[in-house]
């Protein structure tokens, strides 16, 4: 980033992070939609393929999330800031109150999406002893690590926009103390 008279530095350093929580925000908005789309189809939809796929949906995107944080932890040489979310606040306070909100609501959309189908569906899966001892086991795993691995691709995502807005203001000063 350059010196310049047309640029905000303000705006340009905290431009990331508004990046961040705006993709954090309609990711889990999304999310959340296809949470409930997916309960609500399989509850309410009749017998076919838009309803077998509504079964599995919630846990596609479960599973999805834990394979690719999963890939995030290999690649990843240093671990996040633990205090992103505070820091985050300090930028774009309200956004990203709204986004730690989100993280917390999207699992709980998972939550409440799963056991609204396993429920509706309890006897097509063999009654609720195969269901106690097996189904419900699963797919509480699943909900369990997809509940920390969206949690922790959250916080990695502001602390990366939280690293890169650093990296802006150093060189904005940098290009000032040059000129």
């Amino acid at each position: 980033m350059s010196h310049s008279p047309n640029v905000d530095p303000a705006h340009a350093v905290s431009q990331p992070v508004a990046r961040a929580l705006d993709s954090l925000i309609i990711g889990a908005g999304a999310s959340f939609a296809l949470s409930v789309a997916a309960a609500l189809t399989a509850v309410f939809s009749p017998e076919g393929l838009l309803h077998e796929i509504a079964h599995f949906a919630l846990v596609g995107v479960m599973v999805v999330i834990i394979l690719v944080r999963g890939i995030h932890v290999m690649r990843r040489a240093n671990p996040s800031d633990p205090a992103a979310w505070a820091r985050a606040r300090a930028v774009h306070r309200s956004d990203a109150h709204l986004a730690q909100a989100l993280t917390v609501t999207v699992p709980i959309a998972w939550l409440v999406g799963g056991v609204t189908i396993l429920v509706h569906h309890l006897e097509a899966l063999h009654g609720p002893a195969l269901v106690m001892g097996v189904w419900l086991p699963v797919a509480a795993t699943v909900w369990i690590l997809a509940t920390f691995a969206w949690h922790d691709f959250c916080r990695d995502r502001i602390a990366s926009a939280l690293d890169e807005t650093d990296r802006k203001y150093r060189e904005y000063w940098r290009d000032i103390a040059r000129s």
